[in-house]
């Protein structure tokens, strides 16, 4: 598994232990540090998505809404937000990602750790997504 995969995995865990608890995202990562070994450099790069998605949060899942067809970022399930929420945040924060690496990871993340059909959920709004945020950036 690739680097970035696994920091796309530890931030989307990391992310998705906060829904269920009052601890801020430093708090959330010791707990997950403390039972994961990782190095620093990949360390660094989920914490770096980590917060950076946290900060963004609202403004993130504004953009999931809208791409959602009046399904409220509430009522999806607590795995495909944050899978999208990391995928909008890298779309938007990394055009240097090509758009296909970004989607096919959230829809390897969301086979993994999801309910079956998340995947062409989370597909369908990436797609829309993509092309809301990257056409103004070059289209990638």
């Amino acid at each position: 598994m690739g680097s970035r995969r696994a920091g796309r995995e530890a931030a989307m865990r990391i992310l998705y232990s906060m829904e269920f608890s009052s601890q801020s995202a430093d708090q959330s990562a010791a707990d997950y540090w403390l039972e994961h070994k990782v190095s620093d450099q990949l360390r660094d790069f989920t914490m770096t998505m980590v917060n950076g998605v946290n900060e963004a949060r609202a403004e993130l899942d504004a953009i999931i809404s809208s791409a959602s067809d009046n399904w409220p970022v509430a009522r999806m399930a607590d795995i495909d937000k944050n899978i999208l929420r990391i995928a909008a945040w890298e779309l938007k924060e990394h055009p240097e990602i090509p758009t296909p690496v970004i989607i096919d990871e959230a829809i390897e993340m969301a086979k993994q750790y999801a309910a079956p059909d998340s995947a062409s959920f989370i597909n369908g709004i990436l797609g829309r997504i993509q092309k809301e945020i990257r056409i103004g950036q070059g289209g990638h």
